[in-house]
Parts: C-alpha cells; sequence; structure tokens
C-alpha cells in the first residue's frame, strides 16, 4: 500500500476514535442519559467529506432542531387523542421528509424524530427527552465534524509543509 493511503487510513481511523470517544465522554460528563446518540452522529459526522465546513454543521443543528420539535409537538398532540408512538413516529417522519425534501443539509431530522419518540419512558416528559436527545445528536455532530474540519486544515499544512518532488 502507498504511503499516502497509509496515512490516509491512519488519519481516518485515529478521527472516527476520537470522535466516538470524544463525544461519549462529553455526553457523559454533562449528564446526558443515551450518550450512545452522541457516540453515532460523531461519527456519522466523520464520515462526511473532508470538505466539510461550518455550513454543514448549521444544517445539522438545525435539522435536529426540527427533528425533536416536530416529535414533541406530534408526540403533545397525538397522544392527547390516543395514538401510539407508531402513528406518532409516520406523522413526524412525513412532516420531517417535507421539511427535508432537496434540503439534504437538514435531512438529520428525519432521523433525529424516531429517535426522540423511540426513546422515551414513562418516567420522563417529551419534553425532556427531545431535548436530551437534540443535545445529544448535536453534541456528536459537533464533535465529528470539527474533528472533521481539524483534520483537514491539518492535513492542509501537512501537505504545504511537504518538499515538492522534481522530475
Amino acid at each position: 500500500m502507498p504511503k499516502e493511503k497509509i496515512i490516509s487510513l491512519v488519519a481516518f481511523v485515529l478521527r472516527c476514535t476520537a470522535a466516538a470517544v470524544i463525544a461519549y465522554l462529553l455526553a457523559r460528563a454533562v449528564g446526558l442519559s443515551h450518550p450512545l446518540w452522541a457516540c453515532i452522529f460523531a461519527l456519522v459526522s466523520s464520515q462526511d467529506k473532508i470538505t466539510a465546513n461550518f455550513a454543514t454543521l448549521c444544517g445539522r443543528v438545525i435539522g435536529t432542531i426540527i427533528g425533536v420539535i416536530v416529535a414533541v409537538a406530534i408526540n403533545i398532540l397525538m397522544s392527547h387523542f390516543g395514538f401510539d408512538v407508531t402513528a406518532q413516529m409516520a406523522l413526524a417522519v412525513a412532516i420531517c421528509a417535507v421539511f427535508a425534501w432537496e434540503r439534504p443539509a437538514i435531512q438529520i431530522c428525519l432521523w433525529t424524530a424516531p429517535i426522540v419518540l423511540l426513546t422515551m419512558t414513562p418516567t420522563e416528559s417529551i419534553i425532556t427527552v427531545g431535548f436530551s436527545r437534540g443535545c445529544e445528536v448535536i453534541l456528536g455532530g459537533l464533535v465529528g465534524g470539527l474533528l472533521l474540519i481539524a483534520a483537514e486544515k491539518i492535513g492542509i499544512r501537512l501537505h504545504q509543509a511537504q518538499p515538492e518532488h522534481g522530475p
């Protein structure tokens, strides 16, 4: 395997590992109840193209907020009329799909709404669950995205520091 490929592989492995561990530890440190979601979304963000930027991160934050708001609102409205979580999830995903259509930057709302609805417990209010899942997803996305951006910046600096090889 060429040296450049090995370096790229090592950088990818280190970035993914760091994103998962840092997001998990941060989520635990601030007391979020499902740090798994921070870890998962850190890894999702780590899979982005290296050209990810702050606009991508902002889109993910906005999409997460949309997904949380839709899930909470649907739960409050539909549980009042006796609809179960499956029906709530179906309507929440449908509404989020309308928002996400032709807007890939915010498509995370399609995942966030079911995460909120399917992790509810009888002992927590939907608002608490929505807030917690939203924080977990945003925290993970920010950790993964910021590590990706940092890796890009470091990679550019390393590439610029390498002497050019003449013919």
